[in-house]
C-alpha cells in the first residue's frame, strides 16, 4: 500500500472561520476546470467534516473520469489531490500522456517507474479490480469494510467507493495495469456525497 500523509484538521488551522458553502465550492470548481476547455465537468462532491472536500472530474463525452482536486473549504484553495490521480493519471497527471501532465510519453508505467513498451491497454478490468480492492480493504483495514463497484475509472486505474455497514466512508484506487492498491488515507469523517445526478 502506498501511503501520503495522515489527514490534517482545517478546522484547527483556521478557528472560527466559516466554510465556504457547497454552490460556492462549486463555482470555484468550475472557473478552475475551464482552464481545460469544455470537455470536462463536475461529477461528485465529497464533504468532509474538517479536511478538504474531494471533488471528481469526469469527461463530458466519455464518462471517464478525468480530475481529482481537494478543495480547501475555508479558503477555496483548489489542486490535484495527491496519490494515483498525480502519480497513476496517464492523461491529466503528472506523468499524463495528452499534454497535459508534465512527463508526456503514454508508455510510461506511474506505478512502478518503467516503461510498458508499445502494448498499452489495460489488463484488469473493473469487476476484477472491485475483487482485488474488497480482498485489500477486508484483509488490511477491517473486515467490516467493503467495495462497492460505484466510483470513476480514470486513465490509468480505478477509484471505488469504501463502505463500512453499507455507508460510503472513503475511497481507494486500483491500478489497472499491476493491481496495486492505493488507499485515499488522508481523507477524514465523510459527512455527505453530492452526486452531479442529483444536483
Amino acid at each position: 500500500m502506498n501511503r501520503w500523509f495522515d489527514p490534517y484538521n482545517n478546522r484547527q488551522n483556521y478557528g472560527n472561520k466559516e466554510k465556504m458553502s457547497v454552490d460556492q465550492i462549486r463555482n470555484s470548481v468550475e472557473n478552475y476546470i475551464r482552464g481545460y476547455g469544455d470537455s470536462i465537468e463536475i461529477s461528485d462532491i465529497f464533504i468532509f467534516k474538517d479536511t478538504d472536500y474531494y471533488v471528481s472530474i469526469e469527461e463530458k463525452d466519455t464518462g471517464k473520469g478525468a480530475i481529482e482536486l481537494l478543495v480547501n473549504p475555508y479558503t477555496g484553495d483548489i489542486y490535484p489531490e495527491y496519490g494515483p490521480n498525480m502519480m497513476w493519471n496517464e492523461k491529466y497527471g503528472m506523468h499524463g500522456g495528452r499534454g497535459y501532465g508534465m512527463m508526456r510519453d503514454p508508455r510510461w508505467n506511474n506505478s512502478n517507474g518503467y516503461y510498458r513498451g508499445n502494448n498499452i491497454s489495460k489488463q484488469i478490468e473493473r469487476d476484477e479490480a472491485v475483487k482485488i480492492a474488497d480482498d485489500y480493504i477486508k484483509r488490511d483495514i477491517g473486515k467490516d469494510f467493503a467495495i462497492s463497484n460505484e466510483g470513476h475509472e480514470f486513465y490509468g486505474y480505478y477509484t471505488f467507493h469504501v463502505n463500512k455497514s453499507d455507508k460510503p466512508v472513503g475511497m481507494l484506487s486500483v491500478n489497472y495495469y499491476t493491481g496495486d492498491v492505493w488507499y485515499h488515507d488522508w481523507h477524514g469523517q465523510l459527512e455527505e456525497i453530492i452526486s452531479h445526478d442529483e444536483e
